[in-house]
């Protein structure tokens, strides 16, 4: 199989300002308002710095879709974490009445404000983001998020990209299959689930806008994390796989990482129109 196209999208946020409030003004149709709790002390100075990456990262991701006006809300929190880092919207809702096995599909909050322009939460944050304190102690913020030019130092990790990879989980990598077994572990499933295949040993993805781009059904992770990244270690493990934003199996010091084209079309198969922008 030839690998996939890894065209990178790397578009930086048009006109955007960050206030003392957090608030970010947009002069596109999407808007953020960010939030940082429980910042450690040795990092305080870094606080406008990490706003900024949090604000080019989001526009980022809403860049590449078809989106509504509307405003989202943010939080990031500093707080000890097994996971070292999450993501993940802080609502979902159903679309639209599908079922798939008599499950009701749910679409995660924040592409459902997007897609739709309706926001389901109110005025409570769309997007959690936790980092763990002694986890983020290796990250690099990028001073000058939008142009992405300076050399990532070779013993830390990109901020951009980490909060680039769970802004992901909040656009739709995200499940409520039970990641041992791949069977539903309620009367819900999500709208990455629908695409989600498990044969008994391993998960693929197999939404169409994903297959065509991969060329075949797009292996999953379920060991050193779970079915919403990329990738499973072993013998078989594509390389490209390894290397995306969205890859379950490490993010290397001293690099950036950028949406893929894979990455855009599983959140296509999951609902969003893709912008042709």
């Amino acid at each position: 199989m030839a690998p996939y196209l890894v065209r990178i999208l790397a578009l930086a946020v048009a006109g955007c300002v960050m206030t003392r409030s957090g608030r970010a003004e947009s002069t596109s149709n999407v808007r953020f308002e960010i939030a940082i709790h429980d910042l450690p002390a040795d990092s305080q100075s870094l606080d406008a710095t990490i706003r900024e990456n949090i604000l080019v990262a989001a526009g980022l991701w809403t860049s590449l879709f078809v989106t509504k006006p509307v405003s989202v809300e943010i939080d990031l929190t500093f707080k000890p974490w097994a996971n070292r880092g999450a993501g993940r919207s802080l609502t979902a809702v159903p679309l639209g009445g599908e079922k798939v096995d008599g499950r009701t599909v749910i679409e995660e909050g924040l592409p459902h404000e997007l897609r739709t322009g309706n926001d389901p939460n109110g005025t409570t944050p769309d997007v959690e983001i936790i980092l763990d304190p002694e986890y983020a102690k290796t990250m690099w913020w990028d001073p000058k998020p939008r142009s992405r030019t300076r050399p990532v130092p070779i013993d830390k990790l990109d901020g951009f990209s980490v909060i680039l990879h769970e802004l992901g989980h909040a656009m739709g990598y995200n499940g409520r299959l039970d990641p041992k077994t791949g069977r539903p572990t309620g009367g819900e499933i999500s709208t990455y689930d629908r695409w989600v295949e498990f044969d008994g040993n391993d998960f693929a993805f197999t939404g169409p806008a994903a297959t065509k781009v991969y060329r075949k059904k797009v292996p999953l992770s379920h060991t050193v994390t779970n079915y919403h990244h990329f990738g499973e270690p072993g013998p078989k493990l594509d390389h490209n796989l390894k290397e995306d934003l969205m890859n379950g199996i490490v993010m290397q010091y001293g690099r950036r990482y950028k949406v893929s084209a894979l990455d855009i079309a599983i959140l296509s198969d999951c609902g969003l129109e893709v912008s042709k922008r």
